[in-house]
């Protein structure tokens, strides 16, 4: 798992199903992507994500942009900025707080150092600065060093702050056949010793390679999805075999041990029989991938391999072929899936499914996001301390204490007279409990998520 990845996309929508694969196999924390060249009007939707993006954007043309996408299994929240700079950030808690802060430095544009040093006074401590700096230093691997690799230098060094960088090459001219650093990782001297780094050896579609940041293995704290039963591929001939009760569990003299007992039966006949889910993160699905996308994709790899070993125009040649075959090849299978999925809506689809696929294929979903609670100046942001300060919020509004005088006055004179719970009527909520009441009972249940003892209705 990478904690965070960095990369110039060289255009979001034209490079989304990179980005979707990028998800699935690193499963990481927060993206930050360069050169977005995305309008306002335009959504950056990623099922299990949330967006914050800053667009450079005309009614002509678009260049540049920026965008941070943070994963929905960790609180985070937007950290607002005040600059002129291609530039955003969000804080986000991985075993701490922590800022990262996504940067896009275009090339021919002039950066003031003002600039830089009031943007590194913004961001919250300890924080990670990623981005395209387009500058050459012979400090993180190039063999000259430019006026834009002095100011990063000099920013690195009057701020005191550690660059992550190896001399890994991150950006491929293809003009000239040459591989340079143009991509930086820099953080707070606190994270230096907890933070690995590495360079993605696919581009991916762009011409600059992935950076890849990942915590120290001794020290990774991955956020699990609780597992639930699939009662789609459930043997329930053989729960129902294994989850028999006889008279001696219930004849107990403490109705909580029997409540217990019968409990951990139905569990072991469940887990026995009914399969779980997997705790790992959701993956983003792509129905259209087949082996044809697959095959074009190795041959794709294997060529591109062949190039950086083998620097020559006919290799560069044949790299460009078979990337323009796979690109072909993928858009073919993506519209084929796409007219398969929309055939499948026939006069006999049920209202139910109709609009699930009609949401589906418009992306409408919910998405639930854990947000970093600040109460004055303190600030909350692992799971745990969050759920307490809720906690704590509604129990406080629900106490006497947040009553007023004249409620209280009716509540106690109304406490103050007796209940008879006694009598003479035969009303059905005075009678036993029968069995058909039950059954109708259990008809009309959800399959909603069951409560603390893990038992759905279904099961029952």
């Amino acid at each position: 798992m990478s904690f965070c990845i960095s990369w110039n996309c060289r255009g979001y929508r034209s490079r989304i199903d990179d980005i979707k694969s990028m998800i699935n196999k690193y499963q990481p924390v927060c993206i930050g992507l360069q050169e977005t060249f995305l309008k306002s009007t335009v959504s950056t939707k990623v099922r299990g994500y949330n967006c914050t993006r800053k667009d450079v954007a005309t009614e002509i043309s678009s260049s540049g942009g920026v965008c941070i996408l943070t994963s929905n299994l960790y609180p985070s929240n937007t950290l607002s900025l005040h600059t002129s700079l291609h530039a955003v950030a969000v804080q986000v808690h991985f075993k701490s707080l922590l800022t990262v802060c996504n940067i896009y430095l275009p090339p021919h544009d002039t950066v003031s150092q003002s600039d830089l040093n009031q943007l590194m006074n913004q961001l919250p401590e300890p924080f990670i600065l990623i981005g395209d700096f387009n500058g050459h230093s012979t400090l993180w691997g190039n063999n000259d060093t430019n006026s834009r690799g002095r100011q990063i230098e000099q920013l690195i060094s009057d701020h005191c702050l550690c660059l992550l960088n190896k001399d890994q090459t991150t950006y491929f001219h293809e003009p000239s056949r040459t591989f340079h650093s143009l991509d930086l990782a820099i953080c707070s001297p606190s994270l230096y010793p907890l933070l690995s780094f590495d360079v993605g050896s696919d581009l991916c579609g762009s011409d600059h390679f992935p950076l890849l940041l990942s915590y120290a293995e001794n020290s990774v704290c991955v956020t699990e999805r609780p597992r639930s039963y699939i009662f789609q591929r459930a043997d329930w001939s053989k729960f129902s075999e294994l989850a028999e009760f006889t008279d001696t569990m219930v004849q107990t003299a403490s109705i909580n041990d029997a409540v217990q007992i019968v409990t951990e039966s139905i569990l072991r006949a469940a887990d026995a029989s009914i399969p779980k889910s997997s705790s790992r993160p959701r993956r983003l699905r792509r129905p259209w991938w087949n082996d044809a996308c697959r095959d074009a994709y190795k041959r794709q790899k294997k060529l591109w391999d062949r190039f950086r070993r083998y620097p020559t125009t006919a290799n560069l040649i044949a790299f460009k072929g078979a990337k323009a075959f796979a690109r072909r090849v993928r858009r073919q299978s993506q519209r084929e899936s796409f007219i398969r999925y929309v055939s499948s809506i026939t006069s006999f689809t049920s209202s139910k499914e109709l609009w699930r696929k009609v949401k589906a294929v418009n992306g409408l979903y919910q998405d639930f996001t854990l947000p970093i609670l600040r109460i004055g100046t303190t600030v909350f942001s692992s799971p745990e301390h969050i759920a307490h300060v809720l906690g704590h919020s509604f129990a406080k509004v629900s106490s006497s204490d947040s009553y007023s005088s004249a409620f209280k006055v009716i509540r106690d004179r109304a406490e103050k007279t007796p209940i008879f719970f006694y009598s003479e009527q035969h009303c059905s909520y005075n009678c036993d409990f029968k069995m058909f009441e039950w059954k109708k009972a259990l008809s009309q249940c959800r399959n909603t998520s069951p409560g603390p003892d893990g038992i759905a209705c279904l099961i029952i």
